[in-house]
């Protein structure tokens, strides 16, 4: 088999191989990424529930305050009573008492809201900080994985494009102009085989008498529609 026909066939899959590390190069900060926002959207949702509590807390304290004010003013409300002199403003007096007390029957009840959205948002909190941990283990674990995968890319990346400088410098500067205009336009899909008496690249025929020759492999053919560089498959042997 023409050599620098092998040479450019080796050098695509090299270039190939190069292709993949960098895409997965490319996948691996996005994957990174993703794990940052799990953290945070984690972090929020915690935040959330705390702030939630915070309210109910508050809201607690402040409905204990009416609370007391309520009682204090039904007190004196009863102390007065005494001081009435007709029937008239004794029934308009127990009125104001009774209407303080729904007052405040109210307010206790609104506390008792409160007391249960405060124990449930406590352990809506614990299980959420446990989550959280569990969660942030297994991203922190997740991390080193892509962290570690980087660093095997990086060097399998490295130790192509070492190969690839020496392949490609023994390859003609003509084959090799050939191969890097190919390369923008191809996809990365330049040397390719023939099958029957059609191009693989662009799936068009050619004249009989360019199959015998590209069946041959001893020179470089190219597809007379794509311009892609052609091979015969069956004619590489082991080591060719």
């Amino acid at each position: 088999m023409n050599a620098q026909l092998t040479l450019l066939i080796e050098l695509q899959e090299i270039d190939n191989r190069i292709r993949t590390h960098r895409g997965e190069q490319s996948r691996i900060p996005q994957q990174l990424s993703v794990l940052e926002q799990r953290a945070e959207e984690n972090k929020a949702g915690l935040e959330r529930t705390r702030e939630a509590l915070a309210n109910a807390q508050k809201a607690k304290r402040d409905r204990d305050r009416d609370l007391e004010e309520g009682a204090a003013k039904v007190e004196k409300l009863k102390a007065r009573t005494s001081e009435i002199k007709n029937n008239k403003e004794y029934q308009a007096m127990l009125k104001e008492i009774e209407t303080a007390e729904q007052e405040n029957k109210k307010i206790e009840d609104d506390i008792l809201k409160l007391m249960e959205n405060i124990d449930a948002a406590t352990a809506e909190i614990a299980n959420a900080e446990k989550k959280l941990s569990e969660e942030n283990a297994s991203i922190e674990s997740e991390r080193k994985q892509l962290e570690a995968d980087i660093a095997k890319t990086e060097a399998a990346l490295k130790e192509e494009e070492k190969v690839r400088s020496e392949l490609a410098g023994r390859i003609d500067e003509g084959a090799m102009s050939k191969y890097r205009r190919l390369s923008g336009i191809t996809g990365g899909k330049i040397v390719v085989e023939v099958r029957g008496e059609s191009c693989s690249g662009c799936f068009m025929s050619f004249p009989p008498r360019t199959y015998v020759i590209v069946k041959k492999n001893e020179s470089i053919v190219t597809c007379p529609n794509c311009h892609r560089i052609l091979y015969f498959k069956e004619m590489i042997a082991p080591g060719s």
